[in-house]
């Protein structure tokens, strides 16, 4: 079973400088774009089925990338993003000054990490690991498989199927928006066959990639 993580589109979030978990916002007019850009990777792959977190900019970038297909999309709750609790809609800077532990830990050791009155990185862990296997023990049979959802969720998920602890997620740089990762399932084992696939987008279309602490991550992470 191929299985293809992708991760939504640039979204409003992603561009307001705050903190963005389950705060619903769609997706920017470069998400737009990225998104239609992402279904020339699906052209010739036939997709058996098609799931998604519950959030706007997840179900906004499968159908764009996948028109007319969104009738068949199966949402999943357990794909969102991680529960930000107090940080959700916070600027970065103002979340450095009030929850500086918190923020460390979310960077440094996530295996420890709480985001206040939100949920922990290892809650947000199982029930993801969780999803994927539900995933694929409802889809017997079928040869390929897309799965939109977000960051957190495909580097959590990406550290399972390589067999790393939590705290390996800071070494796990964050994919670029609609990027496709695949991993294989087959005799109930996952490989992991490629990540942080955006050949769709031109250079001026990137997001992660024209920042500068997207530029920095990619030079210190391995995956």
């Amino acid at each position: 079973m191929d299985i293809y993580l992708v991760r939504h589109a640039e979204s409003e979030g992603n561009i307001s400088g705050r903190f963005n978990g389950i705060t619903d916002l769609p997706l920017s007019e470069k998400g737009r774009r990225q998104a239609w850009l992402l279904g020339s990777f699906f052209n010739d792959i036939e997709l058996d089925k098609i799931y998604t977190s519950t959030l706007k900019r997840t179900n906004e970038t499968a159908s764009y990338a996948l028109p007319g297909k969104a009738g068949t999309f199966i949402k999943m709750a357990a794909l969102n993003e991680i529960d930000g609790g107090d940080w959700e809609g916070v600027a970065w800077e103002e979340i450095i000054e009030r929850w500086p532990e918190a923020n460390r830990l979310w960077r440094e050791g996530p295996a420890l990490a709480r985001l206040p009155n939100g949920e922990s990185v290892d809650e947000l862990a199982k029930r993801s690991i969780d999803a994927l296997m539900e995933i694929v023990s409802e889809s017997k049979g079928c040869d390929s498989i897309a799965v939109f959802s977000h960051g957190t969720v495909i580097k959590v998920m990406v550290a399972h199927v390589l067999g790393l602890p939590l705290d390996a997620l800071r070494h796990i740089a964050w994919y670029e928006n609609s990027s496709v990762t695949k991993i294989k399932y087959a005799a109930g084992v996952f490989s992991l066959e490629f990540f942080n696939n955006h050949s769709h987008l031109p250079d001026e279309d990137k997001t992660v990639a024209n920042t500068a602490w997207g530029r920095e991550m990619k030079n210190n992470t391995k995956y």
